[in-house]
């Protein structure tokens, strides 16, 4: 394992120490308890082809609206991706110095001082170059903000990376958390179209280009919701019955009543009266 007192300058405050076996340790007995007992069903809409390790260097970029949003990394890489990818995760320092242990995951430190960002921006730089197969998950709002909030603020670090990179492969992803008549919260998860970045790309026209990607995955998102049109939407983890579904298992069955599994159904609209 790498200590910070041995850490080079070209590194950030808190590199990635990859350690496959507790991150597997972390998924199944951190991440996968805690959103199976606490969401009812998290769905997944996927728009074109899923990425590859065979492709360039992988760089996802996800709205931010809740602390959950770090579960729904995991559950991407390992349920939709396969765990083909070894993943970085760029995190805020003062967030990873209070869970160290998301290193052994792929998570490094990045904090606002320009130099600071600069050498976290150079590091993952080449280390999606150094290999091929990785990935970067990155949050380029930078904080945790109102879902339905515009126009989105995307930081330039992505278009950088991307560059630093020699070019990579980008893939937006939206989030959002929603009740639907349920006693559990259940995810969505849509994506975007992967796009490719080259390595000339003008750092102003990739900024624009990954802003208005997340903004229409994150639209598109939040349409499907109201217009309740869930018809694509597959279930990737199902969680425990609530009480209301617990009470409804005492009563007597309802005939054509949806299997568990089954797409989200449009609830009910009022009458109005």
């Amino acid at each position: 394992m790498i200590h910070d007192h041995e850490l080079p300058a070209a590194l950030p405050a808190i590199p990635a120490d990859h350690w496959p076996a507790a991150q597997e340790v972390i998924y199944r007995s951190l991440v996968l308890p805690a959103a199976w007992s606490q969401f009812h069903r998290i769905w997944a809409r996927i728009e074109g082809p899923l990425p590859h390790p065979s492709e360039a260097p992988l760089i996802v970029y996800l709205t931010h609206t809740s602390w959950w949003d770090a579960y729904m990394l995991f559950l991407i890489s390992y349920r939709l991706l396969r765990s083909q990818f070894q993943n970085y995760i760029m995190m805020e320092e003062k967030q990873l110095r209070a869970y160290r242990f998301f290193r052994w995951c792929g998570a490094f430190s990045i904090n606002r001082g320009p130099q600071a960002a600069e050498r976290s921006v150079r590091y993952i730089s080449r280390e999606l170059q150094a290999q091929p197969g990785r990935c970067l998950w990155i949050f380029p709002q930078g904080r945790i903000g109102p879902g339905d909030q515009r126009p989105l603020r995307i930081y330039p670090g992505i278009a950088r990376i991307a560059r630093g990179a020699g070019g990579a492969l980008l893939w937006p992803v939206a989030l959002r958390y929603e009740f639907r008549g349920e006693q559990k919260p259940q995810a969505f998860i849509r994506s975007g179209t992967p796009h490719y970045i080259g390595a000339d790309a003008p750092e102003a026209a990739v900024v624009a280009e990954v802003q208005a990607r997340l903004t229409r995955a994150a639209d598109a998102l939040r349409d499907d919701l109201l217009l309740e049109d869930l018809a694509a939407y597959r279930p990737i983890l199902a969680g425990p019955p609530g009480i209301n579904r617990l009470w409804d298992a005492l009563r007597d069955r309802i005939p054509g009543r949806s299997a568990s599994g089954s797409a989200p159904q449009p609830r009910q609209r009022s009458s109005g009266r």
